[in-house]
């Protein structure tokens, strides 16, 4: 073989080489990019509107941005991630675009007479599907009715709250309903004078008190229910504040938005 034949069959070789090189690469890297594009979307993010107004409790609204925060840089969640914004008015405008609406610990009595918190837009908010939590206040103010005393929005029309002035840590225990909500039980969390609820649809009971600090033992301190199409959630204690329980409150919100 002369080397001019010999010449021409390396040439053939290492471009057979170097195609073979190229398709490799570019099957990694699409495969990679392919990949990273899934995890992408398989990422949910629930979009939160927190109540910062008149008679709201700062702790409370501080402490609920900080779980949120914990939740997502401790990917306590998993792909399930949280974008959050503050408002001190409440009205079709600033609910769109969000998933869920916290109405933190406060003044129960204020929410309901503030004028800048519109309760029939609330009201449509969760009807059309999307999600509200009410911790102390929020839950007081939503419930159908406080026991001898004024009447709240009615998101949870056969859920009655009873209000009491307990302070402090008390222990919790969850229902079977509750169980994806309360990741062990029963849960020690706080309370600063939120309800204790009574109502003659079990089903909807997450937790109950699982001691008598508050009087109220046995009685419901969660409670899950349904509006339209939307879901909503009544807490009596704190899982915001100390000592902060940021997986209680993350799961709280997701089921509100349907996404557990």
């Amino acid at each position: 073989m002369n080397k001019r034949m010999v010449f021409i069959i390396l040439v053939f070789l290492v471009a057979i080489f170097v195609f073979f090189i190229n398709s490799n690469i570019s099957h990694f890297m699409t495969s990679d990019n392919s990949n990273n594009t899934n995890n992408s979307t398989n990422i949910s993010t629930t979009k939160v509107l927190i109540f910062d107004g008149e008679g709201v409790m700062e702790s409370s609204v501080d402490g609920i941005e900080d779980c949120l925060e914990d939740s997502n840089n401790r990917n306590l969640t998993g792909n399930k991630k949280f974008t959050y914004n503050t408002t001190d008015e409440i009205n079709s405008n600033t609910l769109s675009g969000y998933d869920v609406l916290v109405m933190p610990g406060g003044l129960a009595t204020t929410y309901l007479s503030d004028s800048e918190i519109d309760s029939s837009d609330i009201k449509t908010f969760v009807q059309e599907g999307h999600g509200y939590l009410g911790i102390c206040a929020g839950a007081y103010a939503a419930s159908n009715y406080v026991r001898g005393d004024y009447a709240g929005w009615g998101l949870t029309p056969d859920v009655n709250t009873i209000s009491e002035n307990y302070e402090g840590l008390l222990s919790i225990s969850s229902t079977s309903f509750g169980s994806k909500i309360i990741n062990e039980s029963p849960t020690n969390l706080h309370m600063d004078a939120g309800p204790a609820m009574y109502t003659n649809n079990s089903q909807v009971i997450m937790a109950n008190f699982a001691d008598n600090h508050t009087g109220y033992q046995n009685y419901a301190s969660i409670v899950g229910d349904t509006y339209g199409s939307g879901r909503v959630i009544l807490s009596g204690p704190h899982p915001e504040m100390d000592p902060k329980n940021p997986l209680i409150l993350a799961n709280m919100i997701l089921w509100c938005s349907q996404r557990i």
